[in-house]
């Protein structure tokens, strides 16, 4: 009942606006704006529009219809339908907002608009009303990503407290910083020229004694990127150089700058005449340091200090295991129809063992570091799992397979046997069968002689 009363005031009122106090303008102004948030969008996108009713004197009653181009824009929903006759519930209202929300379904340039539209306030006067419109451009996906920004270049690069090598230029994208001795970290600053890039690699950054390598990378809102780089090395009072075969390191001196792996403690050894930290197992029996290279790449390095040498730590995790890969014990066997191959896990070239080049398992022997038990494990390249390698299973299935083999094998002389007879047996049969032939044929002859002759 209530609705049909507001509908029925809604008509009068428009009546009313039409018709009976056209001629009675008030002093009041309103207007009628149309706006949206985005003035592009790509097609199959949506967008919201607003319908924002504004008198200055306050608004009794008004009306309007929306118009925009259904060839380029569908209406998916509101809370209203395009033509609106609506009125105030009392006195002092000035403004009335309705959302339309639409989806672009071609591309071009599409107008929204209010037509057939007039205000009158609350005493019925009418007000001088304007109408207002807005356009949205809708375009293809490839056209908005055509208008993207290719710009990735910075607009400067800076370390603060310390100078760079050569001075930025925004071609240049190599550069060079050295650092007082005992640095823990710098902070690199950089801008961008374009707004709509993005900028990683700048902040507070941790250095550790010698060289550290340090990208500055700037992607475009094309998705195109360029890398600046800065060299920044650490002095060094008594730098400790090490050579593992071709390539020289530096002992890693910072306690901060290495990790310990799992199931080791931390403690130090004395390299040349200094103290460095390392870490130490009871279990594995091994020595850790941590050695950097030219590129500022800090690894852990398995340090025999009876012969001065450093081997690559290279651990497998997976499964809750951690496995340390050692070489091959003179006992141990490689399992049969394995081929050796190498992967990557964790950063580290993996020396392993595979039925195929695209397995997806890899033996891979080492010593379990929780336990310091040497075995096979396999490992699932997909998963990233680890788990122990039971020769048991594989002997068993082997075991298994030679069975099967052996039946097999026992199946088809047996076939063979019996194809054998039964060919035995159709060849008498045949020849009996021949051999008939042949008598009743003699009998026929002797059977024709003998009517001849009566």
């Amino acid at each position: 009942m209530k609705k049909g009363f507001k509908i029925f005031s809604v008509v009068i009122l428009s009546l009313i606006m039409n018709f009976t106090f056209i001629n009675k303008p008030s002093a009041a102004s309103a207007s009628i704006s149309v706006k949206t948030a985005k003035s592009t969008v790509a097609v199959g996108g949506s967008f919201n529009v607003t319908v924002t009713v504004y008198s200055s004197g306050g608004i009794g009653a008004w009306e309007y219809n929306l118009n925009y181009d259904s060839s380029k824009l569908t209406l998916v929903s509101s809370n209203v339908a395009p033509h609106v006759a609506d009125y105030a519930s009392g006195p002092g209202k000035t403004t009335a907002s309705y959302t339309y929300t639409f989806k672009a379904k071609a591309a071009g340039n599409a107008s929204l608009s209010v037509s057939s539209y007039s205000v009158v306030d609350w005493n019925e006067n009418q007000v001088s009303t304007s109408g207002g419109s807005t356009s949205v451009k809708v375009l293809t996906q490839a056209e908005i990503e055509a208008s993207y920004s290719k710009n990735n270049n910075l607009k400067s690069l800076s370390v603060e407290g310390a100078e760079l090598t050569p001075a930025f230029d925004k071609n240049t994208l190599e550069y060079s910083v050295e650092l007082e001795p005992e640095t823990k970290s710098i902070k690199v600053n950089a801008t961008k020229e374009d707004s709509t890039a993005t900028v990683t690699g700048t902040g507070e950054i941790e250095v550790s004694e010698g060289d550290n390598k340090i990208n500055i990378v700037v992607t475009a809102q094309n998705g195109s990127t360029k890398t600046y780089v800065i060299n920044a090395k650490v002095k060094e009072l008594s730098p400790i150089n090490v050579k593992v075969g071709k390539e020289e390191f530096t002992v890693v001196r910072q306690k901060d700058a290495l990790t310990a792996p799992d199931f080791y403690t931390e403690t130090t050894v004395k390299i040349g005449e200094e103290e460095v930290p390392a870490f130490t197992s009871e279990i594995t029996k091994l020595t850790l340091v941590g050695l950097k290279d030219k590129d500022g790449n800090i690894k852990l390095y398995v340090y025999d200090e009876k012969e001065k040498t450093y081997t690559p730590y290279l651990q497998v995790s997976g499964s809750k295991i951690v496995l340390y890969q050692t070489e091959l014990d003179k006992n141990v066997k490689v399992p049969e129809g394995y081929k050796k191959y190498t992967i990557r896990i964790d950063g580290n070239d993996i020396e392993c063992y595979k039925l195929a080049k695209n397995s997806k398992f890899a033996l891979v022997y080492g010593m379990n570091v929780e336990t310091g038990k040497k075995n096979w494990y396999l490992y699932n390249t997909t998963e990233k799992t680890l788990q122990l390698y039971y020769d048991e299973e594989v002997e068993m299935l082997n075991e298994k397979m030679e069975s099967y083999s052996m039946l097999i094998l026992g199946l088809g002389i047996l076939s063979g046997l019996l194809a054998f007879i039964l060919l035995i047996v159709c060849i008498k049969k045949l020849s009996k069968n021949k051999k008939r032939r042949k008598d009743i044929k003699v009998n026929n002859e002797k059977l024709d002689i003998k009517k001849k002759k009566s």
